[in-house]
């Protein structure tokens, strides 16, 4: 038997609660455009790749893995025979396990972040090809499909209203249109939407705006944007996917769709988003690493994947033909959280591209795309335990016929990424007990100090990265946009103990996740959190006392086996035990703008003010409808623009009016 259901089983949804109230009805939906979109099924042939091959691309990933290979054997054999010499008992046999599996996880990470730092100094990359190319005439018509669901109204429109001034800056209103896709569910909410809605296509100009809201929200974001396909994709080339919290730039957009025009084998290009907009503790370290850490992880990804790249469900843009050729998901076999539509839907469909022909690419040299995060770590546990469920059925997927290798190992990867935490604590705790005195003879005992090397390289294995991004960072003159050199270096210190401290409470809470998958607990679907606000001690002691408990048991492990506390012993109980305090003291937004005012972990766009490009990102709440129309028509349309390096050259002699059907 397949692991998924016949295509024509009626998709379950999830009603709108709307009780004995009528519906509201849409306003300015777009015209019908049918194309069919039929459901793929999970195991069929390959089809011939529409592109030609990658020169070097095989050389990459065979040195990527041989050097994986050496490392973990070499890693693997030096602590087995520090361990055999009197033979491997159970305990070191399960203990040298881990360190194999995850010494190879940390040794592939830390070679492709060296590919990346190669791939990101070679002029000839397509990568920095497609980011650096004369643009030319657009010929194709995109949609900039907006999915909405319990958002915050005010800030999500004035992110669009940004996009749709930059766009009619650069002249590309006839190129674009801006389809907001609602799957809300109380009325107030829908209510609410389209009175933003109406204010944002009055406040303005630019690109013409659609706004339609589903009776039923079938396969929740997925499901409404293969609907949208369905029923409108056959008017439009490409369709850029946003979510709730996407800004990009127009200068942006136009290199993305000039780069899909310029290549008819490309299915879908993934940009790299750079989180923006963060106050809080939390927020600002989440930030800071992704502006300097995120640009050499993703040319380490663009590195070793090519053609064969993943997607990320949002600021991505995506040719419609292709997705409705090979983008439709089926239902996995069984009952949740592992059976049902797929929730982790962007590797899947990037597999499914794969597998049509179709080349999927990372563009990490683009820049103009943002996004928020999180603010307290609560809310990106939250999130995760969400992506925890979604990326474990993937292991229902893994299996299908017609996959290209590379596509089975991001989906690989994406399990592995929550399932490696409870190999983590048990890597620690199989080290306590290995140092624990020999209860039959009484002998000390003592991790070995191969053990200890292994460990040390492994910890490079994680910072290495880090000082090559500042390096990087320096080496392109951007260490003024991080607050100086010497700053910016502080600010990687403080963000290596933050990350220190929270990792531990991370991987306790990925582990309390995959056991409620395991349980059968569905995770359900509710809205983001995405608005930083004030967290009380209590709120975070009451998530995160299981963590507090295991924190205690750790750090009694060691003193009842007659050991002391090892380093990595102490740090993930003493961090464990603290965890309702490091929550709660790094979702401070005052302490966050502190740290800001002193120059650390400063990111590009925050010194001496805040330009353009960030607004609208968590920054711009008007009440609706009145505050978008009066703000929209008291700027010029080029303010409105995300890039300084915008061509004035290219904005519109008269305004052209927003369009709506």
């Amino acid at each position: 038997m397949h692991a998924y259901t016949h295509p024509l089983q009626r998709r379950e949804s999830e009603r709108r609660s709307f009780g004995g109230a009528a519906p509201v009805s849409d306003t300015g939906a777009p015209p019908l455009a049918p194309l069919a979109m039929p459901d793929q099924p999970l195991h069929r042939a390959a089809e011939p790749r529409r592109f030609g091959p990658e020169p070097g691309l095989g050389r990459r990933r065979a040195v990527l893995a041989a050097f994986c290979a050496l490392a973990t054997g070499l890693a693997v054999f030096a602590v087995t025979a520090a361990m055999a010499r009197d033979g491997l008992d159970p305990l070191e046999v399960v203990h040298v396990s881990l360190i194999l599996v995850l010494f190879g996880w940390m040794a592939f990470s830390f070679a492709a972040n060296l590919g990346g730092l190669w791939l990101s100094r070679r002029a000839d990359a397509w990568e920095r090809a497609m980011a650096q190319a004369p643009l030319p005439a657009l010929t194709s018509r995109t949609a900039l499909l907006a999915p909405i669901y319990h958002e915050d109204v005010g800030p999500f429109f004035a992110r669009l209203a940004t996009m749709r001034a930059g766009l009619h800056a650069l002249g590309l209103t006839p190129m674009f249109d801006i389809v907001v896709l609602s799957d809300s569910r109380r009325p107030e909410v829908v209510a609410e939407e389209q009175r933003g809605f109406a204010a944002f296509r009055r406040g303005g100009v630019g690109p013409r705006a659609y706004y339609r809201h589903r009776p039923e929200n079938i396969d929740r974001k997925a499901g409404n944007v293969a609907e949208w396909v369905r029923r409108h994709g056959g008017a439009y080339d490409h369709m850029v996917v946003l979510d709730a919290d996407s800004l990009m730039d127009g200068l942006t957009l136009w290199r993305l769709v000039a780069a899909m025009e310029a290549d008819p084998s490309l299915g879908l290009i993934q940009t790299a988003p750079t989180i923006v907009g963060r106050r809080t503790v939390f927020g600002r370290l989440e930030q800071f690493a992704n502006n300097l850490y995120g640009p050499l992880a993703a040319w380490g990804v663009a590195w070793w994947s090519g053609a064969e790249g993943n997607y990320w469900g949002h600021n991505a843009i995506v040719r419609v033909a292709a997705f409705a050729q090979a983008g439709g998901l089926p239902h996995l076999k069984g009952k949740k959280p592992f059976g049902g539509h797929i929730l982790s839907h962007d590797f899947v469909e990037a597999a499914f591209l794969r597998r049509a022909g179709w080349g999927v690419r990372l563009a990490p040299a683009l820049g103009g795309s943002f996004e928020e995060s999180p603010p307290t770590l609560i809310d990106h546990l939250i999130r995760d335990r969400r992506w925890c469920q979604g990326n474990l059925q993937h292991l229902g997927v893994l299996g299908a016929r017609g996959l290209h290798p590379v596509s089975r190992l991001h989906l690989a990867r994406g399990v592995l990424s929550y399932a490696l935490a409870p190999l983590w604590i048990a890597l620690v705790v199989t080290g306590a007990l290995l140092s624990a005195p020999d209860a039959a003879t009484g002998e000390a005992g003592g991790y070995p100090l191969a053990g200890a090397a292994v460990l040390a390289v492994s910890l490079a294995f994680v910072l290495l990265p880090k000082l090559m991004s500042y390096a990087m960072m320096l080496a392109e003159g951007r260490a003024r946009r991080f607050g100086g050199a010497w700053r910016a270096l502080a600010s990687v210190g403080l963000e290596t103990v933050a990350s220190t401290l929270t990792a531990p409470v991370i991987m306790a809470a990925h582990t309390r996740a995959l056991l409620s998958v395991a349980l059968g607990r569905d995770a359900g679907w509710s809205a983001q959190q995405r608005d930083e606000g004030r967290l009380s001690g209590r709120a975070a002691l009451a998530f995160h006392w299981p963590e507090m408990l295991i924190g205690l048991a750790l750090a009694a492990l060691g003193p009842a086996m007659g050991a002391g506390l090892s380093p990595w012993l102490a740090v993930a109980a003493a961090s464990l035990v603290a965890a309702p305090f490091i929550v709660w003291w790094t979702a401070s937004i005052a302490r966050g703008v502190r740290l800001r005012d002193a120059g650390l972990l400063l990111t590009p766009g925050e010194r001496p003010t805040p330009p353009v490009q960030c607004e609208g990102v968590n920054s711009f709440k008007p009440s609706m409808p009145e505050t978008i129309s009066a703000r929209q028509a008291s700027r010029p349309a080029v303010a409105g623009s995300l890039n300084s390096r915008m061509p004035t050259m290219a904005v519109p002699t008269a305004p052209t009016p927003v369009q709506t059907a």
